[in-house]
């Protein structure tokens, strides 16, 4: 179970994070939760869909495998393509809101201290310098929260336009693998390009004006990274 603190320098001045990965560091999961501010990056190599989460509707999600607990991405110790997800990035970080005596709320960074990537041992790397500054990994965590941060509200913003418009469809995933096994899957959704395709025009210069517009093509072009993944899998078999 998580712990979480605010981070602090004086607390926490001799926390190192393990920035390595493995699956004894929680990277074996088989995808994760996206947003729209780390889509440009993420649509080169993951598959962008949408899952339906019983609670909040619909969430925005890449795939690394083809079952809860295959990472196709994780190489030993390393991350098969450059840009990692911020949620898995950011690990053990996450953006906390606190509450100051005058009434005022702000975001502040929180840290699991149960996390498999705490060292308190001289192991990975440092958060603050000696006398006490932000040391260049944190101030890229910083960065890397900040896009999640930012994305929340994006991420709303995009969902309720596109379920406005109709353009979210379920899709079956089905693939056959080079060993003789298959994989179906009818749970995630994509955009509908011929939806898209069909909006009055009113409708497209909206989209493109809020940004929107972009990232409906930018999950449309990612779907052909499920032959990459298929591609990893099956290179796999041949080992």
């Amino acid at each position: 179970m998580a712990r979480y603190e605010v981070l602090n320098n004086i607390s926490h001045k001799d926390l190192r994070v393990i920035t390595r990965r493995g699956a004894d560091l929680g990277d074996a999961v088989g995808g994760c939760a996206v947003y729209p501010t780390e889509f440009n990056e993420l649509q080169k190599y993951y598959p962008i869909l949408f899952q339906k989460n019983e609670n909040s509707g619909w969430l925005a999600i890449v795939l690394f495998g083809f079952n809860s607990n295959e990472n196709l991405f994780l190489t030993g110790h390393d991350w098969r393509v450059p840009y990692v997800p911020a949620v898995i990035e950011r690990e053990p970080f996450v953006i906390g809101m606190q509450e100051h005596m005058s009434g005022s709320i702000e975001p502040v960074v929180n840290v699991d201290l149960d996390s498999p990537r705490i060292s308190i041992n001289g192991d990975g790397e440092a958060l603050f310098l000696r006398h006490g500054g932000n040391s260049p990994f944190l101030e890229h965590i910083t960065t890397v929260l900040s896009v999640l941060h930012e994305g929340v509200a994006e991420a709303e913003r995009m969902l309720v336009e596109f379920e406005r418009l109709n353009l979210i469809e379920k899709i079956t995933i089905e693939v056959a693998f080079s060993n003789g096994t298959s994989y179906k899957n009818t749970n995630y959704a994509t955009i509908s390009k011929e939806r898209l395709l069909a909006l009055p025009d009113d409708e497209i210069v909206k989209l493109h004006r809020s940004g929107l517009l972009r990232y409906a093509y930018l999950i449309i072009g990612s779907i052909t990274n499920i032959q990459r993944m298929v591609d990893i899998k099956n290179s796999e078999f041949e080992k």
